[in-house]
């Protein structure tokens, strides 16, 4: 029975590690500070976090894929940058939202961005291309690390659409 419970258990936490319920119930801002918070907690690292209006609320897809960004680069930072302390920065304009994350690390190498074996930054650029977005990865040798995402608040097919429509 404990080890069914111990096991439930797990399975909760994943999921809402996944998508949780912080995400669709207060949006996109309070989910990445709560995760923030989560990693301070297992590693220690302090953060600071901003967000531009306060709650931003996006669409699903858009919420779902920022909020796995921003998990996986804290994976990457509690893993690999030897940082103490991260800044964080969401932020929405009429066009796109912007989220950037910087650590005080040692500073990811080109050849760690461009390696085709770094599962988890080619899925962070899969992410972000499929919603016609940008991602930068900028980092200096003992400078830390900056994860720095744009993504545009419609698709492309749905901005043409739209201009589509009203000729009709």
């Amino acid at each position: 029975m404990e080890l069914i419970d111990d096991n439930v258990h797990l399975v909760q936490r994943i999921s809402s590690e996944l998508r949780p319920g912080l995400l669709d119930n207060l949006g996109l801002s309070a989910a990445i500070e709560w995760q923030a918070a989560q990693l301070r907690e297992r590693t220690g690292i302090e953060y600071d976090f901003a967000s531009e209006p306060e709650d931003i609320v996006l669409d699903q897809a858009r919420s779902t894929a920022l909020f796995r960004i921003f998990q996986e680069t804290c994976t990457n930072i509690a893993r690999h940058a030897k940082a103490t302390k991260m800044a964080i920065m969401l932020k929405e304009t009429p066009e796109e939202v912007v989220l950037r994350i910087s650590d005080d690390g040692r500073g990811i190498k080109e050849e760690e961005i461009s390696n085709p074996r770094s599962f988890g930054l080619m899925g962070i650029k899969e992410r972000v291309l499929s919603l016609g977005g940008a991602v930068e990865f900028l980092g200096g040798v003992n400078q830390g690390t900056t994860v720095r995402v744009r993504l545009p608040k419609s698709d492309v097919s749905e901005v043409a659409g739209d201009q589509n429509s009203g000729s009709r």
